[in-house]
């Protein structure tokens, strides 16, 4: 049963990546080719998200201040 679903899983990925790579006939480009051109904006994204979860979460945990 484990060599079924070993390739099972196989031929899987092995489909993803020739869809992946696949180039269009109309702009020649793949997916993979667009995702490549587009990382830099996600991950000034992601460096975004990252900085303002940082904030909302230390700003949510900070000790309150003693008043005298």
């Amino acid at each position: 049963m484990g060599f079924i679903k070993g390739a099972l899983f196989g031929i899987a990925v092995y489909a993803a990546v020739q869809h992946i790579t696949k180039k269009d006939i109309l702009t020649g480009r793949s997916l993979l080719d667009d995702f490549m051109d587009k990382a830099p904006e996600y991950v000034d994204k992601v460096k975004d998200y990252a900085s303002q979860v940082s904030n909302e979460f230390t700003d949510d945990f900070r000790e309150p201040e003693m008043r005298i």
